[in-house]
């Protein structure tokens, strides 16, 4: 449990890393200033690195049913 929260922090912060940098471009070319575009970045690092982890969580469950509704529809058209 402890290696799955770690990941999904790492994973978190990468992809905040990445929208906080779309988010830099986009607020820089608006009139909105660089005080608007840091607020904005340092949110989305912080939510993404929060929610990483039940984001990554969802995704395995998901591929976990995804793979057992397949089974079971092969399972059944046989």
């Amino acid at each position: 449990m402890s290696l799955l929260l770690w990941v999904g922090t790492i994973l978190g912060a990468a992809v905040g890393l990445a929208h906080a940098i779309y988010l830099w471009r986009v607020s820089m070319q608006e009139a909105n200033g660089r005080g608007t575009a840091i607020y904005r970045g340092v949110w989305a690092i912080g939510l993404w690195t929060i929610f990483g982890i039940y984001v990554l969580v969802l995704w395995i469950v998901g591929v976990i049913a995804y793979g057992l509704a397949g089974f079971l529809r092969a399972r059944r058209e046989a």
